[in-house]
C-alpha cells in the first residue's frame, strides 16, 4: 500500500544545499538510535533511483530531518527552483526490503497571471 508521507514547497535553501524534512516524517526513515544518518533509495515516476542521505543533527534534543548528498543532483536535473514541489510517497514492501520510498516533483508555472502545475517530473 502506498501512501504520501509528506508534500513541500521548495524554499531556498532547499534548492541550493539541502532539504529539510518534516519531522513526522521520522519514523518512516528508521534511522538506527546510535546513528544520525542513512542512505535513503527514493524512485521517481520513471522508475530511477535516486540516494539521498538522510541525517539529523548529532546529539540534538530539536533534531532536524534533511535529505542531503545526491539532493542537489536531483533538484538540478529536474530544474527545480524556489516554489516548486516535490511530494514524497512511502510504500509497503513484502520480504525483508521493508519500505520503499518514491519521489514526485511539480514545477510552478505561471500562465496567463494564474498559477498552475506541472504534470510530475
Amino acid at each position: 500500500m502506498t501512501r504520501r508521507l509528506f508534500e513541500k514547497t521548495l524554499s531556498k535553501t532547499d534548492v541550493e544545499y539541502r532539504i529539510r524534512i518534516p519531522m513526522e516524517s521520522l519514523s518512516a526513515f528508521r534511522i538506527p538510535e546510535e546513528e544520525y544518518s542513512k542512505k535513503v533509495d527514493v524512485f521517481d515516476i520513471h522508475c530511477r533511483r535516486w540516494s539521498f542521505r538522510c541525517s539529523t543533527r548529532k546529539n540534538d534534543p530539536h533534531p532536524k530531518l534533511v535529505l542531503s548528498s545526491g539532493w542537489i543532483r536531483f533538484v538540478k536535473e529536474k530544474r527545480l527552483k524556489e516554489g516548486d514541489q516535490v511530494i514524497f510517497s512511502v510504500s509497503d514492501k513484502d520480504g525483508a526490503e521493508g519500505l520503499q520510498f518514491g519521489i514526485q516533483a511539480r514545477k510552478r508555472v505561471k500562465l496567463f497571471g494564474q498559477e498552475l502545475w506541472s504534470d510530475p517530473l
